[in-house]
């Protein structure tokens, strides 16, 4: 299993080779609230399987008597009494098995969160790298805008271009301007959530994240094997049929009788009473109780025991159908992703820069109207956004196709 994971490590691209992203993981597994709240479930888990090792308690009865010794001088009488019950069906064993397989589910659980919150991370990760490319992207283009319309107002006042071409110009560079702080804001929110994520870290700035690469060797039928062995969620689908079937016995076992063993010692004073005198003795009891399980006859708690397996055995059937079908469904988004990102290439982005620095030499030429211009921005901008979006969106489908197979590698490297 060992040398599959690897392989299926190997296959991944390294989206990440920053540092940073590294960390924040880690930050996130060590320092994330929520999960530390929902690892204390663990710790429950262990108290209670601690506790169901606790033996019954014995009973300990002291008793005193006066049977009117001053008057009838009848005598007086001490006795001391010690119960204990143990049930036949050992049901201290059968509680123990539940407890522990309610730990082992319990750690299968926490395992789970982890994953879904590992993908969380990854994906705020994602959007808060494409946030920061969008909010360069359109701080270059409020900067060059803004440029624009200075230069405009100048030649306006010169009269080499019309007051409406100068007044276009300030109107798009105000445009522009707001979307950079809404970008700027964006970007803000995002890093905020990266902090809260991590348990505290505080962000500033974060770097980029690489374009990936196929993963055709690595077929979406070995995922789905991989996935069927390693996801956290499924373990725990196994563990609480295992679980259900273990209730089922301590439901049996405690159908049994308990019986209960009790041993007695008995002193009695001399009863000097002229009628009927007798000498002080000692005595001895030792005693059986067998409750008559009249309650054994209502089958209720049994018969849900049982139902509870059914259901167990209906629910793992249906987690692996389940997961098998969100690998392919991750296999597949993430082959689409690639092939969009595929598609965004640095000579097309280039073309696009070329084609916007053309116009805007041509407008301030005067060979070229600036509706022409700022089509030129509008289409670069549309570019260079439908390629962050697509390397951030390939990232995302990255990670879902990890969080898919359950593999706990995080950077691909």
């Amino acid at each position: 299993m060992k040398k599959i994971i690897s392989l299926l490590v190997l296959a991944f691209p390294a989206f990440a080779t920053a540092q940073d992203f590294d960390t924040f993981l880690s930050a996130v597994e060590k320092y994330n609230t929520g999960y530390l709240a929902e690892k204390y479930n663990i710790d429950i888990a262990e108290a209670n399987a601690e506790a169901a090792r606790v033996f019954n308690d014995p009973e300990l009865s002291v008793e005193y008597g006066d049977n009117q010794d001053r008057t009838l001088m009848m005598g007086r009488t001490l006795d001391v009494g010690l119960a204990y019950s143990f049930s036949l069906g050992n049901v201290r064993r059968a509680r123990i098995s539940v407890a522990q397989s309610e730990e082992e589910v319990t750690r299968a659980l926490v395992a789970d969160y982890f994953r879904n919150l590992r993908y969380e991370a990854m994906s705020a990760w994602a959007e808060a790298w494409e946030a920061r490319e969008i909010l360069a992207l359109k701080r270059s283009s409020a900067e060059s805008m803004i440029s624009l319309a200075v230069s405009d107002s100048i030649r306006a006042s010169v009269g080499e271009i019309g007051k409406t071409d100068a007044r276009q110009s300030s109107i798009e560079a105000r445009a522009m301007r707001g979307e950079m702080l809404k970008a700027q804001a964006d970007y803000s929110n995002a890093l905020t959530l990266l902090s809260v994520l991590s348990g505290g870290m505080v962000f500033r700035d974060i770097r980029t994240i690489g374009s990936g690469a196929s993963l055709t060797d690595m077929p979406v039928d070995a995922l789905v094997s991989i996935a069927l062995e390693e996801r956290a969620d499924l373990k725990a689908a196994l563990l609480s049929k295992n679980l259900s079937e273990k209730n089922l016995a301590l439901a049996k076992a405690e159908l049994a009788p308990e019986i209960g063993l009790n041993l007695g010692y008995s002193y009695n004073k001399e009863v000097r009473n002229e009628i009927a005198p007798a000498p002080k003795f000692n005595g001895v009891t030792l005693g059986v109780s067998i409750p008559l399980k009249f309650s054994s006859a209502n089958r209720g708690t049994r018969k849900a025991a049982e139902k509870a397996v059914m259901q167990a055995d209906a629910a793992y059937e249906e987690a692996c159908r389940q997961i098998e079908a969100e690998v392919r469904m991750a296999w597949a988004s993430y082959q689409a992703a690639l092939e969009t990102a595929g598609e965004c290439s640095d000579s097309m982005l280039q073309d696009a820069a070329e084609i916007l620095e053309s116009r805007r030499k041509a407008y301030l030429q005067g060979d070229s109207s600036l509706l022409d211009y700022l089509i030129a921005v509008r289409v670069y901008n549309d570019t260079a956004e439908s390629c962050i979006g697509a390397k951030s969106a390939l990232f995302t489908a990255w990670a879902g196709l990890l969080s898919a197979v359950g593999s706990r590698e995080e950077s691909g490297q």
